[in-house]
């Protein structure tokens, strides 16, 4: 194997490391790292020349990370070749994420939803793909699992929020063959022996979850954590969180506490 090949592969594992998994490539982490800081920078109103030290400081960071400082150079060319940042139109020595570059961390990151709105019924989900169309019933799955739904048993699914309108598109775009049903359990949806809030805290795993946000806060009053790790293993926790309404949440969630102290310790 080529030695510019085990770099790449190296730097690749590094970031995926660093970043708990949500970032794969080097454009991508020095991306989130201007995001993070350019912001920072500009709530606290930073002239040009403390703008450019902290920029310059955000760039120290990244190759602090291990990340060396040729691939960050590589990174920085291909993000700015693909529209994803940009000279400063007032002064040309800043660059900053442009909004193309938002939408590409907006697709690769979970965003945190503080309204929920909620028509108080479950809805169970069941299909049934032809076996010849494997893929298919592999993409419906991660559709699935993307929409915030939990899987109560092979082909059954669960979820509060209504699918019905993106499974009829997710359908007709894919061209999905066999057959999906969607049924609506009701305001008071139960399935057996279990009520309402014990089937949901087994199928989402929230005590597992709501442990993971635990371990989190005590990291972050801890004061392990400098700015970028902090977000980054928040978000990696937040992307496994179905972010289910407030209303069937257990009364010890830690879900919500955990966003409003990572705001208060490190505004964004």
């Amino acid at each position: 194997m080529p030695v510019s090949k085990i770099k790449s592969d190296e730097i690749k594992n590094k970031i995926k490391d660093l970043s708990c998994g949500l970032l794969a490539t080097a454009i991508d982490f020095t991306l989130f790292e201007f995001f993070l800081d350019f912001n920072l920078i500009m709530a606290e109103g930073h002239g040009s020349r403390g703008v450019s030290k902290a920029i310059d400081k955000t760039m120290d960071e990244v190759l602090a990370c291990g990340i060396d400082k040729e691939a960050i150079k590589k990174a920085l060319w291909k993000a700015g070749h693909r529209g994803f940042i940009k000279r400063n139109s007032e002064n040309k020595n800043l660059v900053q994420i442009t909004e193309q570059g938002l939408t590409r961390l907006r697709h690769l990151l979970p965003l945190y939803q503080n309204k929920r709105i909620w028509d108080k019924h479950l809805y169970l989900i069941t299909y049934d793909i032809p076996e010849k169309d494997s893929g298919k019933r592999q993409l419906l799955r991660e559709s699935l699992k993307q929409l915030g739904c939990g899987m109560l048993q092979a082909s059954v699914w669960l979820t509060p929020y209504n699918p019905k309108k993106i499974l009829k598109d997710l359908v007709l775009q894919y061209h999905i063959p066999g057959s999906i049903i969607v049924s609506d359990l009701g305001k008071e949806g139960s399935i057996g022996e279990e009520d309402l809030d014990d089937l949901v805290s087994r199928v989402y795993d929230l005590n597992g979850l709501n442990e993971r946000y635990r371990g989190f806060i005590y990291e972050l009053k801890s004061d392990r954590l400098n700015k970028a790790q902090a977000y980054l293993k928040y978000l990696s926790i937040l992307k496994n969180d179905p972010q289910l309404p407030f209303e069937i949440l257990p009364y010890s969630w830690l879900g919500d506490k955990t966003y409003q102290y990572l705001q208060e310790k490190f505004p964004s």
